[in-house]
């Protein structure tokens, strides 16, 4: 028999000695936290297309649409949904309760009450860890992909490996770094080498303007850098800035 998770409701904090109650009328929908959320070793998105956000996003839209006690106390639901605890002794997991630790202490140590729970995005497309709080919110925890929680005896219990997903920025970052350790020149005038150490020293303020452009407009604009009548993209702003005060009278 399948075991229906309840969250518990609460104004307070968590605590060992609470029990969890079911939710009050009128019935409660199901809402989703990412405070929690974090990217770790075989929990990473860098395997993961554009597709895949489409099709969580869809499943959390129609999960939003549901009663959260209706859903855990349907065995019907449960099953579709592919709902049900962690189990940590499962063979080959990549992850325990206690490698969570970003999860607040009073959630992470409770167990009993805040149990690690699963639901799928589909049955290929892996699933989302996370748990019921005290305000009948699901914390997302673990986004899972490749399904690697539960390695399965179907797949010959095989996690298979994926890596957090970096943005632009860290990724710029940690060429910089690299850029840094690997920087062998010699000579003691090199400004180069002078400067890229003192990278993280030097503050640096400036204004960041993003404008979106028409295909027509970007050819243009490449075709300008091409004929060489503007070094980069950003001369055709300054331009436009000197047009604008040429026309302007006299102050």
């Amino acid at each position: 028999m399948v075991k229906a998770f309840l969250p518990s409701l609460g104004a307070n904090k968590p605590t060992a000695a609470q029990t969890p109650k079911t939710p009050s009328a009128p019935e409660k929908k199901w809402a989703f936290s990412f405070r929690y959320w974090r990217q770790i070793e075989n929990f990473g998105l860098d395997r993961t297309d554009s597709g895949w956000f489409v099709s969580l996003i869809g499943k959390l839209s129609e999960l939003s649409q549901k009663d959260v006690k209706g859903f855990i106390t349907s065995g019907a639901d449960r099953e579709a949904w592919r709902y049900h605890s962690i189990n940590w002794e499962q063979r080959n997991i990549p992850v325990q309760r206690s490698h969570l630790t970003w999860i607040d202490t009073d959630y992470l140590e409770n167990d009993e009450e805040y149990p690690l729970l699963q639901f799928q995005v589909s049955t290929a497309l892996g699933r989302v860890v996370g748990f019921w709080d005290e305000n009948q919110i699901f914390n997302v925890v673990l986004l899972d992909p490749l399904h690697n929680i539960q390695p399965t005896r179907s797949h010959n219990y095989r996690v298979d490996y994926c890596a957090p997903l970096e943005t632009p920025y860290s990724l710029l970052l940690c060429r910089v770094d690299d850029i840094r350790r690997t920087c062998r020149c010699s000579d003691p005038e090199c400004s180069f080498k002078r400067r890229i150490e003192q990278f993280e020293e030097i503050p640096i303020q400036t204004n960041t303007l993003v404008h979106y452009v028409s295909d027509m407009e970007w050819a243009e604009t490449q075709q300008f850098i091409a004929d060489g009548l503007i070094s980069d993209a950003k001369e055709v702003f300054s331009w436009g800035l000197q047009a604008i005060k040429d026309q302007s009278p006299p102050a």
